[in-house]
């Protein structure tokens, strides 16, 4: 392979990792399939990149970001794959363990990088204090884009260049404690990022749900939209119960749009650096927040032009925890928007309200969006275009990115209209009657146990020790804790991190590091996996 090569193919891994517009743009460059058409063009052989690509693409269709639980890089394994069977003519079967090797170590850079995340957070908040809002797009998108070249395009360049093959026979030569140990610590970090959701929208009296989520998740199989569903349902219930025979009306025609201080090309500019940037420089401490202050700015320098410290108050709201769906983040943003346009205009409006309504909204947008785009939209095109592209066609990649830049993509220019548009009808009524505060309950509920439901569905924390006697082998985890409870060692990691963050004098990064240690350390004694 030419230098050349390896650096273009280098770059379309980087950009994969840059997140600008997840369903259409960046898909070309994530999933295999679609990769496998880029590294065709750049090594001269289309139908065999193709064919690689669909070859490989069933083994990543359940390979998601949801919740950030990232088990395998599906772009590091589709370039690399595609591109050593076209430059040295490997057959496909050897290719694909020299890439799921490889992939499964590049997959912690996921973890380096919401990791350094929080230093782009730490910034933002310096330029914010400042009042320096020009230079928040240092933090927000130039220097994690250039801190992405050194962390996933010179990596991805040198293993082309120097062969995968040699990669992958380092990768499968790392001592087994060292691979277990990057294995426990990609069970736990998922853990540890949404307990920082839950411990920021939990309040007082209602952990319980928390749990509640977990456990219904764990017996009844369910997760997604079933969870998110559940959670609807039980926190209506919740909600029917300590609000009986309480007028519940809200006035839909309080606020007239043509009020409005943004207009409908505001509301899709800010879709779309929503989609450009909301990704970029995300974190576990903070998740998306990074990207929700460089969608939002702009629009909140127009909200507050004349006031310099509403001004500051809104853009330290934006920098506050955010973590929802790319698409379906745009409803609890554009709700935002028209909050702060309301509290400039003098609406006795506290701040705490604007966050706590965002804190409230985003979980169960993240479960139905990672479910609908993540697992049902994105993944079912691709199970479609398979077929074809084994037959070495260019064009079903280029179906699966307008697929999903028809049925994903286009989903967010929607919400964030709706949203602004129900904010700015609704918000007067809401607060002068007091019902947003109970609303805000409502979704605290249904967040609370959909986030439950989500690590119970999506983390697996397992234990491979066992005791052998008398030629009697017993496995702890299927003769012990699976009988006690399904996923009971998960629970288990997930009471200890949350009641940490509980605590006021142990820091979100105190958690955060100390999970890394001690995952690897667990997980390279044999304790857990």
């Amino acid at each position: 392979m030419h230098l050349w090569q390896a650096v273009i193919l280098g770059g379309f891994y980087w950009f994969s990792y840059c997140g600008v517009f997840p369903h259409t743009l960046n898909l070309l460059f994530y999933q295999p399939l679609t990769a496998s058409l880029l590294v065709g063009v750049v090594m001269g052989d289309v139908p065999t990149a193709m064919i690689v690509g669909a070859t490989i693409q069933p083994m990543f269709l359940g390979q998601t970001q949801a919740g950030w639980v990232i088990t395998n890089d599906n772009s590091a394994a589709g370039i690399i794959t595609a591109a050593v069977c076209i430059s040295s003519g490997m057959d496909i079967k050897s290719a694909m363990a020299v890439a799921v090797a490889v992939g499964l170590v590049m997959s912690q850079l996921t973890n380096v990088r919401m990791t350094v995340g929080s230093f782009w957070n730490t910034l933002t908040d310096r330029y914010i204090s400042k009042r320096q809002y020009d230079r928040i797009w240092l933090s927000t998108v130039i220097y994690p884009a250039l801190f992405k070249v050194l962390l996933y395009w010179a990596p991805m360049t040198a293993v082309l260049y120097f062969g995968a093959s040699n990669i992958g026979f380092f990768v499968n030569g790392l001592p087994a404690w060292l691979q277990n140990g990057l294995g426990a610590l990609s069970s736990l970090m998922p853990i540890v990022g949404l307990c920082v959701v839950a411990s920021t929208i939990g309040k007082k009296g209602y952990t319980v749900f928390f749990y509640a989520g977990f456990l219904f998740a764990a017996y009844s199989g369910l997760s997604g939209i079933g969870i998110a569903i559940t959670a609807g349902i039980l926190a209506w219930f919740d909600f029917r119960c300590q609000n009986r025979g309480e007028s519940l009306s809200v006035n839909f025609k309080g606020a007239k749009i043509e009020d409005a201080l943004l207009k409908a090309k505001d509301l899709n500019l800010a879709t779309i650096r929503l989609l450009a940037f909301y990704s970029h420089a995300n974190s576990f401490e903070r998740y998306q927040a990074n990207g929700v202050t460089a969608a939002m700015m702009p629009c909140l320098k127009q909200i507050y032009k004349d006031n310099p410290d509403g001004m500051q108050e809104a853009m330290e709201r934006t920098s506050e925890m955010f973590n929802a769906e790319d698409m379906t983040a745009a409803l609890p943003i554009g709700i935002a928007l028209s909050m702060e346009e309301q509290k400039a205009k003098g609406l006795p409006i506290e701040g705490t309200i604007i966050s706590d309504t965002k804190a409230a909204l985003f979980p169960p947008m993240a479960a139905v969006g990672d479910t609908l785009n993540w697992a049902t939209i994105v993944p079912t095109t691709l199970a479609l275009m398979c077929p074809y592209a084994l037959k070495g066609y260019w064009w079903p990649a280029i179906v699966v990115v307008l697929v999903g830049a028809v049925l994903c993509n286009s989903q967010a220019f929607a919400l964030m209209h709706l949203g602004y548009n129900l904010g700015n009808k609704a918000i007067k009524d809401l607060v002068q009657s007091g019902l947003i505060n109970k609303i805000m309950n409502f979704f605290t509920v249904m967040g609370l146990f959909v986030i439950g439901g989500m690590i119970s569905s999506l983390v697996s924390v397992t234990t491979p020790l066992e005791i052998a006697s008398s030629g009697v082998t017993f496995a702890f985890q299927s003769g012990l804790f699976d009988v006690l409870m399904p996923n009971l060692l998960t629970l288990i990691a997930t009471i200890i991190i949350f009641s940490l963050m509980k605590r006021q004098n142990v820091s979100i990064l105190r958690v955060i590091y100390g999970t890394m240690i001690i995952g690897i350390i667990l997980g390279a004694a044999g304790i857990i996996g």
